[in-house]
């Protein structure tokens, strides 16, 4: 993995582009071979997963034949929960959760990439160096929308995302605290195969009203007819490139009109001390120059506050909600 240097992060020009326009395109942050370790562990894990579901009668094959992209494309068609085993998050449910779909994945590779030294210099030049992960984090696995299942059509890690900011999940202890999302391209991400796009200079209006979703309580949006007079513009990147955007800025991502698989992951950082907006899930130091020691370095130890955090929610000993999902419902436009 590529380390840090001592050379800035980010030009004067690029941060003032960011201050105004809310967001920032990185098409060539990291060196796509540093992608290979999670690349390798998805491999393994969908292929663990494909031979679980098969033995439980869930799937009628494993389509081991398939390559990676259309092999899962076909998998999660067939079994739709199939991409709760590949997130990096718990599922978003404040109630009705099942035990049996209440899961994630929390592999070493996915904590590395965390930990992306490259990563971590961009985020330090605009929150500066006591840096915390947020939990608020997401896998984005989209395979061609003609292969989409209907029940995942809008559902924002397969399908297209509806127009959002990124408070709109969070608890309101989080309003005051400076995130920042780190969307990084695992695979090449395409205006056909449903890239970023972003309204200029829209975190500067402040927090949008986000209706509830009928179809997936956990992806409240900002309405279309709120949003039907603003150019949005698409933010293509290479696999390894980045796009940083303010936690303001309204974005979604465009459906994948393409025949291959589009798979990305929200990364979010938050200055050390302040809430993360989802206390249920756990957070961690990634890096401190005050204080090195209070990093977390070991993957085995971050996978267990996972293990702990869905072990106190299924035991009802976390008793608060997960997850924000009716704070604007009373609004006219809603």
């Amino acid at each position: 993995m590529s380390k840090t240097t001592s050379q800035p992060a980010l030009s004067q020009e690029q941060i003032a582009s960011f201050e105004k326009n809310g967001f920032l395109a990185m098409p060539d942050l990291i060196d796509p071979a540093d992608l290979l370790e999670i690349e390798e562990e998805y491999a393994a894990l969908l292929d663990d997963v494909a031979h679980q579901l098969h033995a439980e009668g869930k799937v009628k094959d494993t389509m081991a034949h398939l390559e990676f992209g259309d092999r899962y494309s076909a998998l999660v068609a067939e079994y739709p929960d199939l991409h709760r085993y590949l997130n990096v998050s718990l599922p978003l449910l404040n109630e009705g959760i099942d035990p049996e779909t209440f899961h994630m994945h929390s592999g070493p590779a996915v904590f590395h990439l965390m930990r992306h030294p490259k990563i971590l210099d961009v985020v330090e030049q605009f929150i500066g160096p006591e840096i915390s992960s947020s939990p608020v984090q997401q896998m984005r696995m989209k395979p061609p929308e003609k292969a989409v299942h209907e029940d995942l059509k809008g559902h924002s890690n397969v399908g297209a995302t509806t127009w959002h900011q990124d408070i709109v999940a969070l608890l309101p202890e989080a309003d005051d605290t400076t995130q920042v999302t780190v969307w990084l391209a695992i695979t090449e991400a395409t205006i056909e195969n449903g890239c970023l796009a972003s309204v200029p200079a829209s975190h500067s209006e402040g927090p949008k009203v986000h209706c509830s979703n009928l179809a997936l309580a956990s992806e409240p949006q900002v309405p279309d007819k709120v949003m039907a007079d603003r150019e949005a513009v698409p933010l293509p990147v290479n696999k390894g490139g980045i796009v940083l955007f303010h936690k303001m800025n309204v974005h979604r991502a465009l459906p994948n009109l393409s025949d291959g698989l589009r798979w990305s992951v929200d990364l979010r950082y938050l200055p050390t001390g302040q809430p993360t907006g989802r206390p249920a899930f756990p957070g961690f130091v990634a890096r401190s120059r005050a204080n090195p020691e209070s990093e977390l370095r070991d993957a085995t130890e971050w996978a267990a506050s996972w293990d702990k955090a869905r072990e106190n929610i299924l035991s009802g000993h976390y008793k608060g909600r997960i997850f924000e999902d009716t704070r604007w419902n009373d609004a006219a436009v809603c």
